[in-house]
C-alpha cells in the first residue's frame, strides 16, 4: 500500500490541467483539417497510446482487465466518445473559452444524475454550486446568442453532459479500471469520426502539420493528462484534485489569447467566472464538510 505524498501529487496534477488545457490553442492552430477529420487522428492516437499502455501493465491479462472492467466501463466509454466528439465540435462553432467554461460544469451534470440514477445525496452547498452554475451558463448563452452563436455551446454542453455520463457509469462499480474506458472511448470516437469523414467524402490525407497537431492532442494534451491525473489521484483527496485542475479552465483561454490573440466575450468572462466560483465554492465547503465524522457525497469523485 503507497503513502500519499504531496509532494509527488500537487506537481503531477498541475502538469496534468497545463496538459488539458493546450487543446484549444493546438486546435486553433490546424491550418486546413475539419473538425472531423482531427478527431478521427485524436481518437486513434489515443487509442494506440493507451493500448500500449495498458498491454505493458496487463501483458498477457490484458483482455481479463478489459472483461473485469464490464459493462460500465463500456457504457462510460460511449459516454467519454460523445464528449470527445462534442469538444472538437464545440471548438469549431465557439471560442476556447466558452467551450471550457461550459465544460467546467460538468461536475454539476454529474451530481444531478447521480442523484436520479444512483440515488446519490446532493447536500446543500451541491445545490447553491449548482444553482450559481446555471446562472453562469445563463449568462454565457445569452451572449452567444446576441452574436448569433450558440451551436458551439450546445456542442459543448453535450460534451459535459457525455463527461458526467462516464463519471456515473464508473461510480457504479468503483471497482472498474479508469483507463479501459477510456481506451473505449478513444476507439468509438475513432469509429465515429471515421464515419463522417467517409460520409463528407473529407478523406484522411492531412497536411503534415495538422496531423502532427492532431496525434499530439491525442497523445500529449488527452493521454498524458489523464497518466498524470491518475497518478496524482492516488496522492491527493478528490476535492484538491479537482481544485489544481482548475488549471486547465483558466489556462485554456490564456494560452489561446496569448497564442493567437483570441478574445473571449465579456458575457463569456462573466459566466465563466460565476462557474469557476461555484466549484471553489462547493470544494471548499465539501472540504468543511468531510472533516466531520459523516459520509460525504461530492460530484467530483
Amino acid at each position: 500500500m503507497h503513502s500519499p505524498n504531496r509532494t509527488i501529487g500537487v506537481p503531477v496534477v498541475l502538469l496534468a490541467g497545463i496538459c488539458w488545457s493546450t487543446a484549444g490553442l493546438i486546435y486553433r492552430l490546424v491550418e486546413a483539417a475539419s473538425a472531423w477529420q482531427v478527431l478521427f487522428f485524436r481518437s486513434v492516437s489515443l487509442f494506440s497510446m493507451l493500448l500500449l499502455w495498458l498491454l505493458l501493465r496487463y501483458r498477457h491479462n490484458l483482455i481479463a482487465a478489459l472483461v473485469r472492467a464490464g459493462l460500465p466501463a463500456l457504457i462510460g466509454g460511449v459516454c467519454l466518445s460523445i464528449a470527445f466528439t462534442g469538444f472538437i465540435l464545440a471548438l469549431e462553432h465557439t471560442s476556447v473559452a466558452n467551450a471550457m467554461f461550459v465544460l467546467a460544469a460538468a461536475p454539476f451534470f454529474t451530481a444531478a444524475l447521480g442523484r436520479v440514477l444512483l440515488g446519490e445525496a446532493i447536500f446543500w452547498y451541491t445545490w447553491l454550486a449548482m444553482a450559481l452554475a446555471a446562472v453562469g451558463l445563463g449568462i454565457m448563452t445569452t451572449g452567444e446568442l446576441n452574436v448569433g452563436g450558440g451551436l458551439g455551446n450546445l456542442f459543448a454542453l453535450f460534451s459535459a453532459l457525455g463527461f458526467s455520463g462516464m463519471t456515473i457509469s464508473l461510480r457504479s462499480r468503483t471497482d472498474t479500471d479508469m483507463l479501459p474506458t477510456i481506451l473505449y472511448a478513444s476507439l468509438f470516437a475513432s469509429l465515429f469520426a471515421g464515419a463522417a469523414i467517409i460520409a463528407l467524402h473529407e478523406g484522411f490525407v492531412l497536411l503534415p502539420i495538422d496531423l502532427t497537431y492532431s496525434i499530439s492532442l491525442g497523445i500529449f494534451q488527452i493521454g498524458l493528462g489523464f497518466l498524470l491525473f491518475t497518478l496524482g489521484a492516488r496522492h491527493l483527496p478528490a476535492v484538491e484534485l479537482n481544485l489544481l485542475a482548475l488549471t486547465e479552465i483558466i489556462l485554456g483561454p490564456i494560452l489561446v489569447w496569448i497564442g493567437i490573440g483570441e478574445i473571449p466575450s465579456n458575457a463569456t468572462l462573466i459566466g465563466g467566472a460565476i462557474i469557476i466560483s461555484a466549484i471553489v465554492v462547493i470544494a471548499i465547503l465539501g472540504a468543511t464538510q468531510s472533516k466531520h465524522p459523516v459520509k460525504v457525497e461530492t460530484p467530483f469523485s
